[in-house]
């Protein structure tokens, strides 16, 4: 870690007094008492302008919030992007104002990812339901690997390997993303097999990482074939939620690929997979 940067923060906001709506905070103070060198917490009720200052200097920030949203299951991890639309009728704004605030006027600006935890019950009630602490639990666990294979991370900037995600899923991505890169990898990523190609001649990936089922039902393998009739010589390894019934009917050798991964992605056989077959200790 640049010696100049902050270690990584985790600034958990959150209504503790709403129930469900204290996950954020409940996150952050779990963390603490980790006790991990590399790791500083924080809380608030919302995030403000003044936040800014807060984030400025870290080299990763993770934001918890408590989410409401049906399509999440447990928790959903996304990258922050910088919203340049500010409004200043309250001083409650948002992960994407803070982090181009952050941009706007200091320097060191960290990588911003959010993750943002199923909640179920937000009456006024001082505990978290069952059931949203159980999606805290998970969330946990992922956010304590990240600080693993922070810790763990030998590798240059310079020497870093890329891999290429292709998939249509932007959290599918955006998970594996973050964990790729928490070990050291460069990243590329891509929604669907044609933006795959052409961002593979851009990275000129190492290893690739391609959803089966994207927009026809067979885009992964074609992908991987077409990969292979360009000259790429690196793994490819597929993902798919169908089962053990993909390795049954598809021969991955024939394709060329490396291996078959199968969702939800174990994120800690993913990069011991690829730290192998890559050559990196």
């Amino acid at each position: 870690m640049n010696g100049s940067m902050k270690p990584i923060l985790i600034y958990g906001y959150g209504n503790p007094g709403r129930r469900d709506d204290g996950l954020g905070p409940a996150a952050a103070e779990r963390i603490e008492e980790l006790e991990n060198p590399l790791v500083e917490t924080d809380a608030n009720y919302q995030l403000n302008i003044e936040d800014a200052a807060t984030i400025a200097g870290y080299r990763l920030v993770l934001f918890v919030d408590a989410t409401v949203e049906e399509d999440v299951e447990n928790f959903r991890v996304r990258r922050v992007i910088p919203e340049t639309r500010i409004s200043f009728s309250t001083h409650h704004v948002s992960p994407g104002t803070v982090l181009h605030l952050c941009e706007q006027g200091f320097d060191g600006t960290p990588a911003v990812w959010i993750i943002t935890v199923r909640g179920y019950d937000f009456d006024y009630v001082e505990s978290i339901s069952d059931e949203a602490a159980e999606n805290l639990n998970e969330a946990l666990e992922f956010i304590k690997l990240l600080l693993i294979l922070f810790e763990g991370k030998s590798m240059a900037t310079n020497e870093a390997k890329t891999v290429l995600i292709i998939d249509d899923d932007a959290d599918i991505r955006a998970s594996i993303r973050i964990v790729l890169e928490a070990a050291g990898f460069q990243v590329g990523e891509a929604g669907d097999g044609e933006e795959g190609l052409k961002v593979a001649e851009k990275v000129n990936p190492d290893a690739v990482i391609v959803d089966l089922m994207m927009e026809t039902i067979d885009a992964g393998s074609k992908v991987s074939s077409e990969l292979k009739s360009s000259g790429f010589q690196g793994p490819i390894y597929l993902l798919s939620a169908a089962g053990d019934a993909v390795r049954y009917n598809i021969d991955a050798g024939a394709l060329g690929l490396a291996g078959i991964f199968q969702k939800p992605i174990n994120h800690e056989t993913l990069i011991n997979t690829l730290k192998t077959r890559l050559g990196i200790s």
